[in-house]
């Protein structure tokens, strides 16, 4: 494989061509000094952290290549009704210039390779996206000389989209040989009339690696688009893998859920959730990855039909997943079936050791099914010692008083509405003018390694207290809040003090 390790613009362009030097036949690229990936580039595809990618067309002008607009060339339109790829530069994702695109109803656009390409030890097909309405039915081929392989369809947003094909699969798929890809194709079989899109970046990856910045003892690594993790005190790994039907699930440690119909109850066959639509389209995302803790989401969607979409507020089930470094873990899932069919019974079958938050264990039955947005959490706290000790804390979190600032309010994981949030596993505070003051007091024997979020406008630093002694490990979250563990256990009431920057306040970190 020629895995070349440096920015974009140094990458292998259109089939396997370094750039500085023309495309003109099955060449080897010359090898590529390593080089920081620009920072543009880097913010758009974080996939290609790791170095290891080949860019196969950027429509961009390079020395020694060919300019940007005769990349167009290797691309056309298959199916009648169609006009031609145009070269752009009003609408692009990185650089100067993108391709346009209007597929006819039952077209493809075909991006044929100077060579055959080795796709083998590529682990993603990564593409920029540009649409301006919601659909589901992207849909890309591969064509060698000894067949198709098709990936699965891909969710695209209003806007540009980094759409990522796993293509690890693609080495087993015989007679398909990986080794010698001649076309890319693009298709939108469900569209009820011409979809018109913008294209950039073409890009081949290989993004397995190991996350950076996870808790100590924690351990998770991507490969494609499925996430392993190994958590301290657990004698296995779990895997968040992609399913043939397009969804992820964690492996033997996903709940089985089921839905019927009203006048109905789960018959304890297995998942299902056909009430909610035959049609399914997944997503995954990193939501957090800190030395506090990782946060992992899968999207179930059913949408009503394939193709364009009114809007995201489709049949959904999300499951979250929040894993810390004392090797505990919450799942919290959410069912929204807004607009849908009925729903009369639900049944969600955890693993063995799941406890949840009210401290039932076993099954969770509820029928009837009130309402069409429903939600429920669980702790899956590892064997041994600590087991008993976590699932206390978890059903029964500490006593928080709020001195300055507040709790959590309005907070949707906090079912019994004090300042612990159950769907992540923390407490959650709010701070006033950069300022939070409050004390933990367990209701437990002891209260071991809580976690904390606190939300506040802060415009800089912020420091953490208990009974005096400096919190060293401080977190700064995307939406503002912060994250913060109390070292363990806690057997006596504790003063916590937040401050920081804010510019309501003229109080400093630190003061």
């Amino acid at each position: 494989m020629n895995r070349l390790i440096g920015p974009i613009a140094l990458a292998c362009l259109l089939g396997g061509g370094c750039r500085g030097r023309p495309v003109s036949g099955p060449v080897q690229p010359r090898p590529v000094p390593p080089l920081p990936l620009p920072v543009q580039q880097l913010k758009a595809y974080p996939e290609a952290v790791t170095g290891l990618f080949a860019s196969l067309a950027d429509f961009e002008d390079s020395p020694g290549g060919p300019p940007g607009y005769k990349q167009v060339n290797y691309f056309t339109i298959v199916g009648t009704g169609g006009g031609v790829p145009k070269f752009v530069v009003n609408i692009t994702r990185t650089g100067a210039a993108a391709l346009e695109v209007t597929l006819p109803v039952g077209g493809e656009l075909m991006f044929r390779l100077p060579y055959p390409r080795d796709f083998s030890e590529y682990t993603l097909l990564s593409l920029a996206v540009y649409v301006e309405v919601i659909r589901d039915d992207l849909e890309v081929a591969l064509v060698s000389d000894t067949g198709r392989w098709r990936c699965q369809p891909a969710l695209l947003r209003p806007g540009w989209n980094n759409v990522l094909f796993d293509i690890q699969a693609v080495s087993s798929s015989p007679p398909f040989d990986p080794k010698a890809v001649r076309e890319i194709r693009l298709a939108f079989p469900h569209a009820g009339g011409p979809v018109t899109f913008n294209l950039d970046d073409v890009l081949l990856i290989d993004n397995r690696r190991t996350l950076p910045d996870t808790p100590a003892g924690v351990t998770a690594s991507v490969s494609g688009l499925d996430y392993t993790v190994s958590l301290p005190l657990w004698d296995r790994k779990f895997v968040l893998a992609r399913c043939p039907d397009g969804l992820w699930r964690l492996g033997g440690a996903q709940s089985v859920i089921e839905l019927a119909a009203p006048g109905q109850g789960p018959t304890g066959g297995g998942e299902q959730t056909d009430i909610m639509g035959t049609r399914k389209i997944g997503r995954v995302e990193v939501l957090e990855c800190n030395p506090i803790r990782l946060r992992l989401a899968s999207v179930w969607y059913f949408p009503p039909r394939s193709g364009e979409w009114v809007s995201l507020a489709v049949g959904q089930i999300r499951w979250e997943y929040t894993f810390y470094a004392d090797g505990r873990w919450i799942t919290h899932v959410a069912v929204d079936n807004a607009g849908g069919r009925e729903i009369g019974a639900l049944r969600i079958s955890p693993p063995p050791q799941a406890i949840w938050a009210d401290g039932a264990t076993g099954e969770r039955l509820v029928q009837p099914f009130a309402g069409a947005i429903r939600n429920w959490s669980y702790l899956m706290a590892p064997p041994g010692l600590l087991c008993q000790t976590m699932q206390q804390d978890y059903t029964h979190p500490a006593e928080i008083t709020p001195l300055l600032g507040g709790e959590g309010a309005g907070n949707a994981g906090d079912a019994l509405a004090h300042a612990f949030d159950e769907s992540q596993g923390c407490y959650l505070l709010t701070a006033l003018a950069g300022h939070c003051r409050f004390s933990i007091r367990p209701q437990s024997a002891a209260a071991s390694w809580p976690v904390f979020r606190v939300v506040g406008n802060w415009s800089g630093p912020v420091s953490v207290t208990c009974a005096g002694a400096a919190i060293r490990d401080v977190v700064s979250l995307a939406d503002g809040s912060i994250l913060f563990a109390l070292p363990g256990p806690i057997t006596t009431p504790l003063s916590v003090e937040v401050v920081g920057v804010h510019p309501a306040s003229p109080i400093r970190a630190g003061d």
